[in-house]
């Protein structure tokens, strides 16, 4: 008999099922099913995805909840389902009670009391108690293999109320253990083994006519609760304007404001006017009017509010209404770029503006849309994490009670390729001995991690939150998708991202973009100490100091310029046009990278660019021959082959997913079109042919004239104001000591002077005093945010600190501030500024008992008067030599590097420090060996990467085909002072060739 299953968990229930959704419907489809019921453990996240993969079949997909209820201080399980459509929207608001308080109590049903109530039939309130509760639509569930003892079910609830349900299904047997070991990772020990077999078909052995006629009731009952859950047309919330205007009309009149003030008469040419009256029209046709008005509308709320917007993003670059509305601040008529790449009124998919904000105001920008469009109306969208191969089994070895060392010792040999573990324990040999080596005495340890590590691999994990993504709309969320409350503030989508615009909902990305707010800080800090406003809207974009130190490679700190990648593509193409910077951050990507070579070489005639056509030539001429760029097969598909931008578009998409039934079609109409606009055949095909090379490559044009105007002003900001820049890259850098070190490093080149932070000058930010960049205090390890606000904020009370008793009787004063965080500002030299060393200043403070921490515990919350010719008077009690060593171990421990006590000083020559060195020059010098560490080649070659710092900064050395023997010998090296021969390499490599401990 055909058996409709009401309850089924996947792995949208996060660790209480091994069944997923495709796989389901497969085995569905095959066993001739077509109604089933997804019963996720209270949540509807599964709804998108199971809507598109019953998309085209006959399956009838029925939605509810697993949920739990407490029934006189217990809970009880229970299936939830909706009769109608209209009461689905009551399930969709139960699903988000449910998610913020994970259950519900009985006395809280009333406004639930529609929908159906089905008691489970192990852990439901009748089959725990025997008891029945008063629910309006409330039926029993009854175990298929349970059917013989269910009378009393019968007698409570009748036969018609009584439903065959399965407890919890699995597909295998086998599937018991992957269940068992889910349960103890969400940390539920006990596991009960009642999990069933996935049944589409039941047996009959005794042909009892009553359980027929259960299992036909309940057949009928799920096809009468079967309803299909509809798409809708998007819906945004209608602008509202003070004009009294619609909102097609109020765009217009902002577009026509905007022509005037950003434009001249003689600058709005025909060309912009064509341009504008195709746009309008598009955006007219498709009804996004109210998108253009919200979207710059928050951006105006943003810029008008000091919050730093980008330039632009995406391909919504590609519009001139976007650059007339402020969305951004590209003219796609300058720039060449194409609104058929953003909007195409015959594309499926609905536009996607994407914005960057200054990403420590993202939240302000949330709340101004939430506060103007309704708590109800605005969400962002939810994401679901997976067990990553790695994660899968450290879980696994991990519930296995495996020593934690061990399972770091395995994990960290996993590959990050895309090989499932499996395959891996085949193919990486030293994975699969360190496995072998944790359990000698179960012959079956290893089959059983990796079956179920591997098993486990994929499954969601939880619910994050998409970056960026947000949707407004102009009824509840909750109306189009079911929702859920995150951290009490904002609600989020359950339906994920892919699937949000068949429910009616358009997505907007508000991206926060850290460098940004590292503008932002550079201006700032520009404006308080020179007394300039800069206005990076109109700087000059040839700007020969800019380019010179693009050219140069001195990119750190500069927007997607600043990998060893990049550094290299700068110096080898030799930046002196914006074109370039817009070439470089398009085809710095695996695969597009080989072109750079080319590019350079062309650019500086070393190699001819190929010519095939007049037409063709001129369009990728600025780059030199070679297709960069979407919109570049765009411009050619229309100037070739006389497509219209729509079709060229739509052209593009098909070319570059590379589906052959579709390519061939398109290449004959592409051959056949250029053959009719005059070109010869063969022209035609190697135009085709070119175009096919490089469509996998070609990128968003819009995208990346946004991203180089990024790129260039913070190029331009370097150059021009490099302390400014280099303090405001250090403080966004957020006490990152690494980060931090490749702003030192490049500023000591520029013979910038760094200071070490101190009691009495540093902030939470990096300044600049008397020229020089004075680091930040929460960069001391162990110095955080709070401990800085309360220094801060107790120096300003105190006005300064005089010295070191001054500072140590202020700060003791307060409860929070211990010894401990003395000692750790002492250590790491913060103190130095009171002219004495660590030594002498950690003696003071070494006993309790010690006369200065007597005398502050006896004065405590004296008035100045009082203390003042004692701390003006102050003398430590002793003197102490400096311990270089310490001192150096300290700073290094503390920040990231040493500052002040460098061992290497006295050894140093002028012209033979790091800073000094010139690429290919060969130095002997004298550092510390910071550290040695061993790495293998994907060919699993061994090399070592040796650190190496002087007094001025720090240098990488690479030894390639190192032997165990020659990495055992390295290993003395470190902390040592070892002089060695190198010669310099580009950034901070340098080349070793041979080394020596030297005495101290």
């Amino acid at each position: 008999m055909k058996l409709i299953n009401l309850h089924l968990n996947t792995t949208y229930s996060f660790l209480k099922s091994c069944i997923q959704p495709k796989e389901f419907v497969e085995k569905l489809k095959k066993s001739g099913g077509e109604y089933f019921a997804i019963t996720e453990h209270n949540n509807l996240f599964s709804l998108g995805y199971f809507k598109k993969l019953c998309e085209n079949t006959n399956l009838k997909p029925i939605f509810g909840l697993e949920c739990d209820i407490e029934i006189e201080t217990k809970l009880y399980k229970f299936i939830v389902f909706a009769k109608n459509l209209a009461d689905f929207e009551i399930l969709k608001k139960l699903s988000y009670y449910l998610l913020a308080n994970h259950f519900i109590k009985i006395e809280n049903l009333d406004e639930f009391r529609n929908l159906i109530f089905i008691e489970h039939p192990i852990f439901g309130y009748f089959k725990k108690t025997g008891k029945k509760i008063a629910l309006k639509n409330h039926y029993c569930g009854i175990l298929p293999i349970d059917f013989e003892n269910s009378k009393a079910a019968f007698l409570a609830f009748g036969e018609d109320h009584c439903l065959v349900i399965n407890h919890n299904v699995i597909f295998q047997f086998a599937d018991n253990e992957i269940i068992a070991t889910l349960n103890l990772m969400r940390k539920e020990e006990s596991f009960q083994d009642i999990y069933e077999p996935c049944r589409f078909e039941i047996e009959d052995d005794n042909n009892d006519a009553n359980f027929k006629k259960i299992i036909n009731n309940t057949n009928e009952f799920a096809k009468k609760i079967y309803f299909e859950i509809p798409y809708h047309d998007y819906s945004l919330p209608q602008f509202q304007n003070d004009e009294n205007l619609s909102s097609i009309e109020y765009l217009q009149s902002l577009l026509k404001k905007a022509i005037t003030s950003k434009f001249s008469k003689n600058n709005w040419t025909q060309e912009y006017q064509i341009r504008l009256n195709h746009e309008f029209s598009v955006i007219k046709k498709m009804r996004l009017e109210d998108y253009f008005l919200i979207i710059q509308d928050w951006i105006k709320w943003s810029k008008n509010n000091n919050i730093s917007i980008g330039p632009g993003r995406g391909s919504a670059a590609g519009s001139l209404v976007s650059y007339l509305l402020g969305i951004t601040n590209v003219d796609p008529i300058r720039f060449n770029l194409i609104f058929e790449r953003f909007l195409n009124i015959d594309r499926v998919s609905m536009p996607d503006i994407d914005i960057d904000v200054q990403d420590d105001r993202r939240q302000d920008v949330i709340d101004y849309l939430v506060n103007k469009y309704g708590f109800d109306n605005v969400a962002n969208i939810v994401t679901f994490s997976s067990l990553g191969k790695k994660s899968s089994i450290r879980d696994v070895m991990r519930v296995n009670n495996i020593a934690p060392k061990q399972i770091d010792s395995v994990s960290k040999l996993i590959s990050p390729d895309d090989k499932n573990l499996l395959e891996e324990y085949q193919k990486n040999a030293k994975f699969s001995l360190e496995l072998s080596r944790i359990n000698h005495e179960d012959s079956n340890f290893v089959d059983k991690i990796l079956n179920v590590s591997n098993r486990i691999a994929g499954f969601y994990r939880q619910t994050g939150t998409h970056a960026a993504g947000l949707v407004i709309s102009s009824k509840p969320i909750i109306s189009y998708v079911p929702t859920l409350l995150v951290d009490n503030a904002i609600q989020q989508t359950q339906v994920s991202m892919e699937y949000l615009e068949k429910f009616g909902l358009i997505k907007m990305d508000i991206l926060g973009l850290k460098t940004l707010t590292t503008i932002k800080e550079i201006k700032d800090l520009i404006e308080k100490r020179l007394n300039i406003k800069i206005d990076l809207d109109n700087i000059p974009l040839n700007d020969s100091k800019t380019f010179a130190i693009l050219s140069a490679g001195n990119s750190v700190g500069v927007f997607q310029l600043e990998s060893a990648i990049m550094i290299r593509a700068l110096e080898k193409i030799q930046v002196n046009d914006f074109e370039d910077i817009t070439a470089i951050i398009s085809l710095n990507r695996p695969g597009p990278m080989i072109n750079i070579p080319k590019y350079a070489a062309r650019k500086f005639g070393n190699e001819a660019v190929p010519k095939i056509s007049p037409e063709y030539d001129e369009i990728v001429a600025k780059t030199y021959g070679i297709i960069v760029y979407q919109e570049q097969i765009m411009q050619i598909a229309q100037t070739v082959a006389n497509m219209s931008f729509s079709e060229a578009d739509n052209f593009r998409r098909i070319i570059s997913k590379k589906k052959s039934d579709e390519m061939e079609e398109e290449k004959q109409k592409f051959i056949s079109n250029s053959v009719n606009n005059g070109y010869e055949q063969e022209t035609a095909k190697m135009i085709f042919d070119s175009i096919e090379k490089f469509a996998d490559y070609g990128f968003n044009r819009s995208h990346a004239i946004s991203y180089a105007i990024i790129s260039y002003q913070m190029a331009y900001l370097k150059a021009h104001y490099p302390l400014e820049f280099y303090a405001a890259c250090i403080s966004s850098a957020h006490g990152s000591h690494e980060t931090i070190l490749k702003y030192i490093n490049e500023a000591k080149k520029m013979n910038i002077q760094i200071v070490s932070p101190n009691i009495v000058n540093s902030e939470n930010n990096a300044i600049i005093k008397d020229n020089a960049i004075i680091l930040p205090l929460n960069m001391i390890k162990g110095i955080g945010n709070e401990i800085v606000k309360v220094i801060l904020n107790n120096r300003a009370e105190n006005k300064t600190y005089i010295n070191f008793q001054h500072a140590l009787y202020c700060l003791l004063n307060i409860k929070s501030f211990g010894l401990a965080t003395i000692r750790t500002l002492i250590e790491a030299n913060a103190m130095r500024i009171f002219n004495y060393n660590q030594a002498t200043l950690l003696k003071e403070i070494e006993s309790e008992n010690s006369d200065l921490l007597l005398w502050i515990e006896a004065n405590k919350n004296q008035p100045w008067e009082k203390v003042k010719d004692q701390i003006l008077n102050y003398r430590p009690t002793n003197i102490y030599e400096s311990d270089y060593k310490t001192e150096e171990e300290n700073e290094r421990k503390l920040l990231g590097q040493v500052y002040n006590a460098s061992r290497t000083a006295n050894y140093e020559k002028d012209g033979s420090r790091f800073s000094d060195m010139h690429v290919g020059n060969e130095y002997i010098t004298v550092a510390i060996c910071l550290n040695v560490k061993l790495g293998i080649t994907k060919q699993n070659k061994n090399y070592v990467i040796l650190s190496f710092q002087d007094s001025t900064q720090t240098a990488i050395a690479f030894l390639w085909n190192t032997t165990n023997e020659k990495y055992n010998e390295l290993k003395n090296l470190k902390d040592h002072l070892v002089e060695i021969k190198v010669i310099k390499d580009k950034g901070d490599k340098i080349i070793l060739r041979d080394w020596k401990i030297r005495n101290e």
